[in-house]
């Protein structure tokens, strides 16, 4: 029979996989990665559902896979390729101002550590200190 059409068990259930280089900041456990946004969308859709918040999903910058994270986590950065940390490590830049807030919230509660939000000064966005 040409085509094997999926079970609906199966499009409820997108095919997951873990990569090492990709782990929770918050948990330090591999983080589930999808191979397609569909599958990315599917599973946001689902976990959603299931847990009761919203989800969404990303694009991975590192494995080039898709992971899920609850919205109000969501604070989108890409490295920045001017600016580095007091460690000499690429700093994160936010698109906005009010993601930078977040995370800098983020980081707060989970770490205990205050962060400041400014303007970088190379590139259109912005970057967290503890200066």
């Amino acid at each position: 029979m040409p085509g094997k059409r999926k079970s609906t068990t199966e499009l409820e259930y997108p095919m997951r996989h873990t990569f090492d280089s990709c782990v929770s900041k918050r948990t330090g456990k591999p983080l589930a990665a999808y191979d397609c946004e569909y599958e990315a969308w599917s599973a946001s859709d689902h976990a959603s559902l299931f847990y009761g918040q919203d989800f969404t999903y990303y694009r991975c910058p590192q494995c080039q896979h898709w992971h899920l994270t609850p919205k109000e986590r969501y604070t989108p950065s890409k490295p920045c390729e001017f600016c580095t940390d007091s460690d000499g490590e690429t700093k994160e830049l936010y698109s906005t101002k009010a993601g930078a807030e977040a995370r800098a919230k983020i980081i707060g509660c989970e770490n205990h550590i205050h962060l400041r939000v400014y303007e970088c000064p190379y590139q259109t966005g912005w970057h967290l200190t503890k200066q």
